[in-house]
């Protein structure tokens, strides 16, 4: 047991001197380098070589007309005229406008769009939602608020929820807002929405009553930049933990962890695993998903106006697509038993994201193939990995990826695999479960969480299982689907 903890401790601390061949004691071919993290400079690489926009363009991405005048200093000054005038928002909405673009440059300011549920919080109805499991743990219909805990019910005539702030909410709200003019964007009801804005924003520092609800919303089950007064899409920054909901906004962005900590939650969603709230545990708030979500949008900010500064075009859609790429960059993957023939030329959304994140695909394994994805160990291509000490991990080592903005820990992910491998994926910001796993007995839930704490079995049934559960949370965290929207609507009716 020793060595096991031994071993975990080792793979955190490898961060900057990880090499190819962590799956075994050969040395291949191929070199995957250290983990990127957040590394400085991307935007001068991917821009480097590109003629800068001559000085009255500079912003010219953003549908504006600029003029600068180079001081005594070399500091730039003069005026910026705007240009075409944005989509009008739905003339019903009663949303204050934001901040026409130039005042928001002029500030070093982007603008980003929040939403509630999943992202920022987590809500259950105080009815017959709330498991047997969670009763027990002392949440049940007469819970009272618990303030230190992030624990607020909302008892109003038209609103009787339970919400749980996510960890480093208020904290991330604080310092996001000294970058970003922000906006609330839920597909919940107007009601739902103000009470829990309510418990963010007390005093309307950071939203200043910018939010949308349901009942402004354009569409039905989801969101568009149009209902958003004054909002430009090149200088446009979304969190969110759905893609689905913005169809025509994919790259600007930044999808979040869904927040599951009620059951309710992780029953809608279909995912067969024990919510935060049954496990008594919570997110970490020094390295949570809002933590890492506020790195990225600093060097999303501090890469836009970089860009703006140095006198080239600039877009935060490109800024975030560079960020991203530098996630798996000088990694080349070979996937095995994942991807069905017809989705090779780049369809499938594995696949897809492997490339968004920086990582070149390989149809065969050969040389120049650093990490083989596999759901099965017995594959002909994960026998080669192993063969050639290559990296071999399942795909929620892709999946982890995406979400933590950075390269995680192969051994992680690798076969045979980390005792409860969803958990990681899951709740990879919870308390260590791999380290409590160390003193556990073998093949027993110990801690009585509902995962097995011992190693994967080798018999063909166990085998099944695990292989069943990869398949079906990656799927879920993959697929497009409109999950999320109808749990809103059926959740937060009055």
């Amino acid at each position: 047991m020793a060595g096991r903890g031994s071993r975990r401790r080792r793979c955190r601390r490898r961060k900057s001197t990880i090499k190819q061949g962590g799956n075994g004691d050969g040395d291949g071919d191929a070199r995957c380098p250290p983990d990127p993290g957040f590394v400085s400079g991307a935007m001068e690489e991917d821009t480097e070589g590109a003629a800068p926009c001559p000085s009255h363009r500079v912003l010219s991405f953003l549908g504006l007309d600029a003029t600068k005048e180079r001081g005594a200093e070399g500091g730039a000054s003069g005026k910026i005229r705007e240009g075409p005038a944005a989509v009008p928002a739905s003339t019903s909405t009663s949303i204050p406008r934001a901040s026409d673009l130039e005042t928001l440059l002029r500030t070093r300011k982007l603008t980003l769009i929040l939403d509630l549920d999943h992202t920022l919080l987590n809500s259950t109805g105080l009815d017959d939602r709330l498991s047997p499991v969670e009763q027990a743990n002392g949440l049940t219909r007469h819970a009272k608020s618990d303030p230190t805990a992030g624990l607020f019910r909302l008892g109003s005539a038209r609103v009787r929820m339970l919400t749980k702030l996510r960890p480093f909410a208020r904290g991330f709200l604080e310092q996001a807002s000294a970058m970003f003019e922000m906006c609330v964007y839920t597909l919940g009801n107007r009601d739902y929405a103000r009470a829990v804005v309510k418990l963010l924003d007390p005093d309307g520092a950071y939203f200043g009553g910018r939010v949308v609800s349901r009942d402004e919303s354009t569409r039905q089950d989801s969101k568009s930049l149009d209902v958003v007064p004054g909002a430009e899409a090149a200088a446009v920054v979304i969190l969110d933990d759905s893609s689905d909901v913005w169809p025509d906004h994919q790259e600007n962005l930044i999808l979040m962890h869904p927040y599951l900590y009620f059951a309710d939650s992780c029953r809608t969603f279909g995912y067969g695993v024990n919510s935060l709230s049954e496990l008594r545990r919570d997110e970490r708030e020094h390295d949570g998903a809002l933590a890492v979500a506020l790195q990225v949008l600093t060097r999303v900010h501090q890469g836009f106006f970089d860009s703006v500064l140095r006198g080239r075009c600039s877009d935060v859609r490109e800024v975030i697509r560079a960020v991203r790429r530098e996630v798996l960059r000088g990694c080349t993957v070979a996937f095995s038993r994942l991807i069905p023939l017809e989705d090779v030329s780049g369809e499938h959304p594995m696949l897809k994201l492997a490339k968004q994140l920086g990582a070149v695909h390989a149809a065969d394994a050969d040389a120049t193939v650093t990490h083989v994805v596999a759901l099965d160990p017995r594959t002909d291509k994960a026998r080669w990995a192993r063969d050639n000490g290559k990296f071999l991990v399942n795909p929620m080592w892709i999946m982890a990826a995406s979400f933590r903005w950075s390269r995680p820990c192969e051994q992680e992910f690798s076969f045979p695999s980390h005792p409860r491998p969803w958990i990681l994926l899951m709740y990879p910001w919870t308390s260590q479960f791999a380290e409590d796993a160390d003193g556990d007995e073998e093949g027993e839930d110990a801690d009585g969480d509902g995962f097995d704490n011992g190693p994967m079995s080798t018999s063909s049934r166990k085998r099944r299982s695990t292989t069943d559960t990869l398949v079906k949370l990656t799927k879920g965290l993959t697929e497009r689907r409109h999950t999320k929207s109808s749990l809103q609507v059926r959740s937060k009716k009055t």
